[in-house]
């Protein structure tokens, strides 16, 4: 190799790109490429690492419009119900699943026969408010009528024999403070009224 070997190119003279037919664009953007051709011989740079993606946001993104098609869970319709559409429907409704159609979703809701026409007139105010909370398309409401849930019967306690209302006065008795003993009072009646069997 020749010494002229390492010599960078000459770099030509305004001059003489105008003779060559070159623009004076022409020659400022040559002029400027070798510049930064020697600057980046100067340069020693590491590449920047970059990370790659979180694989949760990728699949979100695939996966959001599948979803909103699919609809809501119905568990969590169930955990939100009464937020959802209010005390009064959460009441006497109940989300059971939500089904596709060619239109929407299908929200199908257990309901009291008594109910039903109830939830039939608020059928686009419910609807308004699933979409609303959930993000999705549901078009139209599915009634099952089931009977009414079987209420438990309220217990009320037999009140204490004469006996027993006797005895604990007589244990009570050394008692000073009146508010301790009408409290203890009250806590040995209920206390009492709940060993007895029958």
């Amino acid at each position: 190799m020749l010494f002229e070997d390492y010599l960078p190119p000459a770099i030509p003279t305004k001059a003489e790109c105008w003779q060559e037919g070159f623009m004076a664009t022409d020659w400022k953007a040559w002029q400027a490429e070798r510049e930064a051709e020697e600057r980046l011989k100067q340069v020693h740079a590491k590449p920047v690492y970059r990370p790659a993606k979180p694989m949760g946001a990728a699949m979100n993104r695939a996966l959001r419009p599948i979803l909103k098609m699919a609809g809501p869970a119905p568990e969590t319709l169930q955990s939100r119900w009464q937020e959802i559409v209010g005390l009064r429907i959460a009441g006497i409704t109940e989300p059971i699943r939500v089904a596709r159609s060619k239109d929407g979703g299908v929200l199908h809701l257990r309901v009291t026969s008594a109910a039903a026409p109830i939830i039939q007139h608020a059928k686009d105010h419910i609807l308004e408010r699933v979409n609303l909370a959930s993000g999705s398309k549901i078009t139209s409401l599915k009634l099952i009528q089931t009977a009414p849930p079987k209420q438990l019967a309220l217990v009320i306690p037999r009140p204490l024999t004469p006996e027993q209302r006797r005895e604990l006065v007589q244990n009570l008795a050394p008692v000073q403070s009146r508010a301790i003993r009408d409290a203890l009072a009250g806590l040995g009646e209920a206390i009492l009224t709940g060993q007895r069997k029958g």
